[in-house]
């Protein structure tokens, strides 16, 4: 009898030590903590995932969202029924991967990528280059003046040649052929920048 309950008596211990080690713990794991959804299974639009996305990095300082197309492999009554391959939504993952991105690195809000009355992407374009198309007014930007932050929303030019362009300016102004050796992708960036107040074409 008094074996077991030592045994028993050992246990609560163990349980009480590893319950206080729970409570001490930090709320996520040092490494960060990261969430998946699953795209296409459920109704939702894509204004909808990227403002719940948005509010996970805010609110709760997720280290990243990942996207993952919903394929029914097992063909069963209780899911979401997929006639077609072609109802995979491969490409509407990729948006989705593509506005993450604009999200953390880039500075957009994800109201300014979609809303109720747009709540999906455009399927031909990424959805930088439609914001950019959309906001036209705020076109063309002066590459040899434009800040960092302004030069991360045109299309074609990404977070380290915006800082490269920043970087090489403070030598010299900078033209066409400067920002293709820094590596602008110039056959998206030449319709929404000019150099020296030159467009390109």
């Amino acid at each position: 009898i008094l074996k077991p309950m030592r045994q028993i008596q050992n246990r609560i211990t163990e349980n009480k030590d590893e319950l206080a080690i729970y409570r001490k713990a930090p709320r996520f794991v040092p490494a960060g903590q990261s969430t998946q959804m699953i795209i296409g299974a459920t109704p939702e639009h894509d204004y909808e995932i990227m403002r719940v996305a948005e509010t996970l990095y805010q609110k709760f300082d997720l280290k990243r969202v990942f996207y993952s197309a919903f394929v029914n492999v097992n063909n069963d009554d209780t899911l979401p029924i997929q006639n077609d391959s072609s109802d995979v939504p491969l490409l509407r993952e990729h948006r989705l991967y593509q506005t993450d991105w604009l999200m953390r690195f880039y500075g957009f809000k994800s109201a300014e990528l979609l809303s109720p009355e747009k709540p999906n992407f455009n399927i031909f374009i990424d959805p930088k280059c439609d914001w950019a198309i959309r906001h036209l007014e705020q076109f063309p930007v002066e590459i040899n003046r434009a800040d960092y932050y302004t030069l991360l929303r045109v299309p074609g030019i990404g977070a380290k040649s915006a800082l490269r362009i920043v970087k090489a300016r403070r030598m010299n102004k900078l033209d066409f052929s400067d920002l293709k050796k820094i590596g602008v992708v110039l056959k998206r960036a030449l319709y929404f920048i000019t150099c020296s107040g030159r467009m390109m074409y």
